[in-house]
């Protein structure tokens, strides 16, 4: 295999001078594989952090330019080939003629497309890749799950074969550039998200297309046909490869129905027992749906793919119990960073009375949860972050008639929670917006809302 990607290697540099953009976890995976292959080779890194410049391996690297500190992108036009990583941001950035912009993605596709099953949608994605990776476990002896994530790709090549399937995970931000694609590809829904990293909606949706817009004809598009902006986006694109749409919609190729029986091509595959899934919530039945409908474009036998899914555990931070103290059961969904998300968990729990909303505010549009907060039962509602102050003004404003509550710190949420939730019900993390205002991600959020639930037991 290694010759076979030095070849290709060398096609796809075709000798440009090369810079990286970007040295974190990306980054690193990137030109470490470079080094492989190119140990000689003129190389660039830019980064905002001056503090790589005191790694030894860099040090060491001869034939390494740096360009670092808050001036880093300064020099990019003179490079023909960029590799830029998934974190930095492009939006005010015209690529000139005599540039392309690439990434690691990008070159992963180039080298082993035809054995790549890629996941993207603006939620759901970490779910659905994980579960046809373990699907897929019971079907071949070599899968590799890897991307968004978290595991970069190009690490993975020394540890697969030739026969190796890659489920790729795949954010907006790794599909921007591409200019290959993988041959399945799997679009799960398009929401509003990450506006503050594109200059439009539209520039952020078109980035998730991207995932299917250079198949080719024998290759796989799987997408969801209940998803009301996806299926506008669809009548503008130009899809050459079979279409295999899921979902209720009378246009779905591949169906589970309420009383459980699973069609593909209006054919019946069988009848399954939805209450057995381990996964709550209707958005969790369109993941399972679109892995199954990838399976059967690869022509798995329908039964042992669903019985595989069956001891799918799931994620963590995704409707996830956390505990129970005084008779209040807390769940967490921090992964919910857009309010459909929201919307998602309330009605996939029965018994939610009061809900932690709010975050780092990046000017998404949250009328639809605020509809949804006024037209349903109302709730008691813990605000956090500038979100949680902003949705206080909207629905002060509406006449909400649930409690409104302003949390002055995480650590305070337990307490407020116990005592404004009746035992028996249910205090659900789900925010409706990111968490960098206070935390390095969603799961650093999570984790800390667990652990405050574990301190209170134990206190």
């Amino acid at each position: 295999m290694k010759n076979y990607i030095q070849a290709q290697l060398e096609n796809y540099i075709a000798g440009r001078e090369l810079l990286i953009i970007g040295f974190g976890r990306e980054g690193r995976s990137t030109y470490q594989f470079l080094r492989q292959y190119f140990p000689l080779m003129p190389l660039a890194i830019a980064d905002s952090n001056p503090q790589i410049a005191t790694e030894t391996v860099l040090l060491q690297d001869a034939n390494l330019k740096l360009i670092i500190g808050s001036n880093y992108l300064d020099e990019i036009a003179s490079y023909e080939l960029i590799f830029k990583s998934p974190g930095v941001s492009f939006k005010d950035y015209v690529i000139p003629a005599n540039q392309e912009v690439s990434s690691q993605t990008d070159l992963f596709f180039y080298l082993f497309s035809d054995r790549c099953i890629g996941i993207t949608g603006t939620k759901g994605k970490s779910t659905t890749s994980t579960l046809i990776y373990h699907l897929l476990q019971a079907f071949y002896d070599s899968v590799i799950l890897l991307g968004n994530i978290g595991i970069p790709a190009l690490d993975k090549i020394e540890v697969s074969t030739e026969d190796t399937l890659f489920v790729y995970e795949l954010s907006s931000h790794q599909l921007e550039f591409v200019k290959h694609s993988p041959k399945i590809a799997v679009l799960l829904n398009l929401h509003q998200e990450h506006l503050d990293h594109y200059n439009s909606y539209d520039d952020y949706r078109q980035s998730k297309w991207n995932i299917c817009k250079y198949q080719k004809a024998e290759d796989c598009f799987v997408y969801c046909a209940d998803e009301t902006q996806l299926m506008q986006d669809l009548k503008r694109q130009k899809i050459v490869s079979h279409a295999n749409a899921y979902g209720d919609s009378e246009v779905a190729n591949f169906q589970i129905n309420k009383q459980g029986l699973a069609f593909y091509n209006k054919q019946l595959l069988g009848a399954i027992q939805l209450d057995k899934f381990p996964l709550i919530g209707s958005h969790n039945l369109l993941n399972l749906m679109a892995s199954l409908a990838v399976c059967q474009f690869m022509n798995l036998p329908f039964a042992p793919a669903w019985n595989r899914a069956m001891s799918f555990k799931g994620l963590p931070h995704r409707l996830e119990f956390a505990g129970e103290i005084q008779g209040v059961k807390f769940y967490n969904d921090s992964i919910a960073t857009i309010p459909q998300a929201t919307i998602k968990a309330l009605e996939s729990l029965n018994a939610v009375e009061t809900l932690v909303l709010g975050g780092f505010d990046r000017g998404i549009d949250y009328q639809l949860l605020i509809d949804y907060l006024l037209s349903h039962k109302p709730i008691n509602l813990l605000m956090i972050g500038k979100v949680g102050e902003r949705l206080s003004n909207y629905l002060q404003k509406a006449n909400y008639k649930g409690l409104i509550i302003s949390v002055p710190r995480f650590d305070a949420i337990i307490s407020l929670a116990l005592q404004y939730t009746a035992s028996g019900n249910i205090c659900l993390l789900s925010p409706a917006a990111a968490s960098y205002d206070s935390f390095k991600n969603f799961e650093e959020r999570g984790n800390l809302f667990k652990s405050l639930i574990v301190n209170y037991q134990s206190s």
